[in-house]
């Protein structure tokens, strides 16, 4: 459907139709509104686009109007609406596959709301994790087992005490691509642990390397959320900054030790 939708402002590009450059979303209420005038030939007079204008949008009526005048002909209407109907079939389509997934997962709610819990998950993507692992996990004995399966964690490539390539022997996986697209989502959360790993991991490691460890990260959260029964509970952002403040005062303690000092905290 989302090729569908680019075909759709490609179109209007070609017609001069600058909708999209007013409204943020060309397929809200308002932007199919414009586009349903477009389809039926109606009249694109002001005060037709003001009546089809939603909410904050109707401030900016003369806009949408100039934005809706182009260059658009017939030519141009009949393939907006041979896409406009392949995409409303499409869309039905997703309604049905929803309203199943619904019905299919209805006993397992309370699973599913707790992996929603987690930062970047939503119901659809808890719908598809259990989808593809399942409720129970029997199959994998540790967390460890789950990340390497699903191939979230680097290889093992050893020979004569030698090193070689940490790529994983797993290319492409279904759960490890849901739950990449779950890390981007999470890091996005502000103030949530995620994050902030994710921005220290990136400095050193480089994006793609950092959203796999947290795409690594969050598969360990759900292996404990269905293994066994635990509710998320995110450390927050400043969680990462404490570890380094106590690992930097235990260092400091044990090289005074060293030299025959003893640290004392401060007292004010």
């Amino acid at each position: 459907m989302a090729d569908y939708k680019r075909r759709v402002h490609k179109l209007f590009e070609t017609a001069n139709i600058k909708i999209d450059s007013v409204v943020s979303d060309l397929f809200g209420v308002t932007g199919r509104n414009l586009i349903s005038l477009l389809c039926d030939e109606s009249e694109l007079s002001l005060a037709k686009i003001q009546e089809n204008a939603k909410r904050g949008l109707k401030a900016k009526s003369k806009e949408l109007h100039r934005s809706i005048q182009g260059f658009f002909e017939d030519h141009h209407r009949f393939q907006l609406i041979g896409m406009m109907e392949i995409i409303a079939k499409l869309e039905n389509q997703i309604n049905e596959i929803t309203e199943r997934m619904d019905t299919l997962t209805a006993e397992h709610q309370d699973l599913l709301n707790r992996l929603d819990e987690i930062p970047g998950i939503d119901k659809k993507s808890a719908q598809s994790i259990v989808s593809e692992i399942g409720v129970t996990l029997d199959e994998f004995i540790c967390m460890a087992a789950l990340a390497s399966w699903a191939g979230l964690c680097h290889g093992n490539n050893e020979s004569a005490g030698k090193r070689k390539s940490g790529r994983t022997s797993v290319r492409s996986h279904p759960f490890k691509t849901i739950l990449i697209e779950v890390a981007w989502a999470a890091v996005k959360k502000k103030g949530s642990y995620y994050r902030a790993k994710y921005f220290r991991l990136k400095a050193r490691r480089g994006a793609k390397k950092a959203i796999v460890a947290i795409a690594h990260r969050i598969s360990k959260a759900i292996f404990n959320i269905i293994k066994h029964d635990d509710t998320f509970m995110d450390l927050g952002e400043d969680y990462l900054n404490a570890k380094t403040i106590q690992r930097t005062v235990n260092n400091l303690q044990k090289r005074a030790r060293q030299l025959g000092y003893e640290l004392v905290p401060c007292m004010n």
